[in-house]
Parts: C-alpha cells; sequence; structure tokens
C-alpha cells in the first residue's frame, strides 16, 4: 500500500471509530443497564449524550480544525482516546456519561480536522469529500454490530477498551504528513436543504440503528453478539450500495433515492408478518442501500463548491448528530409507551392461556405466578417464560406445558414486534420528510 493510501485508510479509519461512537453501544445497554443501579430512560443518556454534543461542540471544533489540522487532530485523538479508557474504568453511571460527552469532544475535533487532512492527502476537493463522507457512513453502520460482538465476547467495557488503541493507531497518518495550511478566505454559509435533509434522514436511520437492534435482543431475546451479525446486513448493503452510486446519478438523485429506500424499509420494519430474523432482511437491504446512497450524497452536497470545507463538515457533523438525537427523544417514548401497553396485552392473554391449558389444574395458579415472577426478573426486558417450564416439560404432562410455553412466548414475542410498529412508522415518514429539503436543494448544485 502506498504512502498516500495508507494515511487516507488511517485518517478514514479515525472518522469510523468516532462516528460509530453514535451507535455501538446500543447492544450494550442491557448490561450496563445490569451493571449500574439506573432507570431504563437514565441509560439511554450513554447514547444521547454522546450525540447531543457532538452536535453541539462540531461547528466549533471546525473551526478550531481550520486554523491547525493535524494538531487539532492529533489533540481531539488523545482526548477520544482517553475519554474511552475512562468509559471503560467508569465507577459510576455519571462518570460514563460524563466520559462520553468528553469522547464526543474530542470526537468533533477528529472528524472535522480530518476533512483537511484528506485532502492535503488525496489532493482534491470532491475525493476527499467522498472518501469523509464514505468512512462516517459505514462507521455508523457498523457501530451496533461491532458492539454487539465485543459486548457478547468481552462485556461492554471491551468496546472503550478496544476504542482507545485504535484511535491511537489512527495517529501514524500524521506521519510523513508536511505542514497542513489553513484554508483563506470567508465562510460562507452553510448548505441549509442538504443539512436539513441531513438531520431528517438521521432522525430516521435512529429507528433502524437502535430500534432494531433493541426489539432483536430486548424484544425477541437474542444475544448480543447474534444480534450484532444479523444487524450486519445493514453495512453490507450500504457498501453495495456505495459502489454502485455512481451509476444512480448526481448527489441529489443519490439523496432522493436514498431517503425513499430508507422510508419503504422502515415501513417494512413497521409490518413485520411474524417475530423473526429472517423477516428483517428485506427491510435491512433497503435501509442498508438507502444509507449508503443517501448519507454520502447529503454529506459531498453539502460541501460541494464550499471553502473551507472542514467548516462546512462540521456543520453536516452537528446535522446528522442533531437528527439522531431528535430520533432518540421521538421514537423512545412511543415504542416504550407501546411495548408497556403490547406486554400487558400479552400477559392477559398468556394469563387466559393459562387458566384454559390442560396442564395439572392444580399446577395452573403455581405456573401463573412462576411465569409472572419471570416477567419482574425481566427489568424492562421482554421475559423469557422458560425457567418456569423447565422442569415441568420433563412429567408426564410434558406436552402439555411444551405446548403451552411455545404459545405465551409467541404471545409475547408477538407483542414486542407490534410495539415497535409506530416508531418505525414514525422514523418512515421523517425519511420521507427529507424528500422536501432534497427537493428544495436541486438547484444549489447540478444534479
Amino acid at each position: 500500500m502506498g504512502r498516500r493510501r495508507l494515511q487516507s485508510a488511517l485518517v478514514g479509519l479515525a472518522i469510523g471509530v468516532v462516528l460509530a461512537d453514535s451507535s455501538v453501544v446500543t447492544l450494550a445497554l442491557p448490561d450496563i443497564l445490569a451493571r449500574f443501579d439506573v432507570e431504563v430512560p437514565t441509560v439511554a443518556w450513554v447514547l444521547t449524550s454522546f450525540n447531543l454534543l457532538l452536535a453541539l461542540t462540531a461547528v466549533p471544533a471546525a473551526y478550531a480544525a481550520r486554523r491547525r489540522p493535524k494538531a487539532a487532530f492529533a489533540a481531539g485523538t488523545l482526548v477520544f482516546a482517553g475519554a474511552s479508557i475512562l468509559c471503560a474504568l467508569a465507577p459510576a453511571f455519571a462518570v460514563l456519561v460524563a466520559g462520553r460527552c468528553v469522547q464526543a469532544v474530542g470526537g468533533a475535533l477528529v472528524v472535522c480536522a480530518a476533512l483537511d487532512l484528506l485532502l492535503a492527502v488525496l489532493g482534491s476537493d470532491a475525493r476527499a469529500a467522498a472518501t469523509w463522507a464514505a468512512a462516517g457512513v459505514l462507521g455508523a453502520a457498523l457501530g451496533p454490530a461491532v458492539g454487539g460482538v465485543l459486548t457478547q465476547l468481552a462485556g461492554w467495557e471491551s468496546i472503550f477498551l478496544a476504542q482507545a488503541p485504535l484511535a491511537l493507531a489512527t495517529l501514524a497518518g500524521l506521519a510523513g504528513l508536511g505542514a497542513v495550511a489553513a484554508v483563506p478566505g470567508d465562510v460562507g454559509r452553510p448548505h441549509v436543504a442538504a443539512n436539513a435533509a441531513l438531520l431528517l434522514v438521521s432522525g430516521a436511520l435512529a429507528a433502524a440503528l437502535f430500534l432494531l437492534v433493541i426489539l432483536l435482543v430486548n424484544g425477541w431475546r437474542l444475544e448480543p453478539a447474534v444480534a450484532g451479525l444479523v444487524v450486519t446486513v445493514m453495512p453490507a448493503a450500504a457498501i453495495v450500495a456505495g459502489r454502485l452510486a455512481p451509476r444512480v446519478g448526481g448527489p441529489v438523485v443519490r439523496a432522493a433515492t436514498g431517503a425513499i429506500l430508507i422510508g419503504g424499509g422502515l415501513a417494512a420494519l413497521a409490518f413485520l408478518p411474524h417475530a423473526g430474523v429472517a423477516w428483517t432482511v428485506p427491510p435491512q437491504i433497503l435501509v442498508g442501500a438507502g444509507l449508503g446512497l443517501a448519507l454520502s450524497a447529503l454529506t459531498e452536497h453539502a460541501l460541494a463548491g464550499r471553502s473551507p470545507q472542514a467548516v462546512h463538515g462540521g456543520w453536516t457533523i452537528a446535522s446528522r448528530h442533531a437528527g439522531v438525537v431528535l430520533g432518540l427523544l421521538l421514537l423512545t417514548p412511543i415504542f416504550t409507551a407501546s411495548l408497556d401497553r403490547n406486554q400487558d396485552e400479552a400477559l392477559a392473554a398468556a394469563t387466559a392461556a393459562v387458566l384454559d391449558s390442560k396442564v395439572p389444574p392444580l399446577d395452573k395458579l403455581r405456573l401463573a405466578q412462576d411465569v409472572l415472577a419471570e416477567v419482574d426478573r425481566a427489568e424492562g426486558r421482554v421475559p423469557d417464560v422458560g425457567p418456569a417450564f423447565a422442569e415441568r416439560v420433563e412429567g408426564e404432562s410434558g406436552d402439555e406445558y411444551r405446548g403451552l410455553w411455545a404459545e405465551i412466548e409467541d404471545q409475547l414475542d408477538r407483542a414486542a414486534t407490534n410495539a415497535f410498529s409506530s416508531s418505525f412508522l414514525v422514523s418512515s415518514l421523517l425519511a420521507l420528510a427529507a424528500l422536501v429539503p432534497i427537493g428544495l436543494s436541486r438547484g444549489e448544485v447540478g444534479v
């Protein structure tokens, strides 16, 4: 690999590591909840705090990076790596959230400075913007999958412990890179329409990147590593779509196509006919392809013809992560209320199934109590009622118990699946709403 390709790869890795952080702990949230004595809505701040601080600090970081890109990249990397170690070793939840906030500040410096570094390495605004956008898309898409596998294999702390050396390794990309001069000239206004579309699309993607993995783990009781492998469909589709993107058309056409694909995929997730991993694959392909087209196209569209790119890159990062925060704040209460409502209905149906079943009459009440005990132990997750049936299926009435067990689990799976429908539909509308600013931006840069 040539020196320039290695430098651009290392800078791209830094971008991917930082932007993966917006979603990498999604599959670790149940374990983090178990580690710290906090409520379910509170643990969501592990996600929200990072995205909120990144949105708030991206533009100031971009102005700082404009002056001294190499120094900003190095400083941001050191801050991000140090904060990652703090998160891994956090003795209390407040320390973890504080570490996430510091990560976001360091990450903002890294991502914004990286755009000017790529320009220095590649020598072309267009190539630098395309590489920068692609690295960000892959990082965001791969985050849940990587986080799920690491959580399953080595615990949630390993996510942050792995980030620190990866981030520090990217500093090698500065070696042999000469002084990167600040880009002269006044900063023009940001591309309002493209950034507004980025905000809406990113808000919609919160459902795909966050709610889907929560459905898989908390709703369908998959192990984090398995759920992580399931959601690799999205980044795989994003990679393929990114390679085919030049054949689709200009940035506006690609952005509109991507928004429609995301909206369609999310709508399909809202109407899953059954609980089952296979049913999520076609919608994930649509969402992933849309992600690969829309985010990169809108980012390039927002940067095209605007100088200095680092500053306008800061606006795109701010828009994207403000959109993620919007999605989290908008969708979380919707699916939480729906989950509570559907679980209550499912438990009522399960209780009726126990009472109407042909299991020994004297055991019906004890079985119902054991099932409710598993519900209490679930702590906000869809319960696994298997322990209530474990010993009973071995007796003379084993077939009756096995049938009842399957019926109750089916009720709970359907309740979890239905609970996410409203959130997926709302997020689909967010993606389609992005077509309005995409259309308004049509005349600013050629399609």
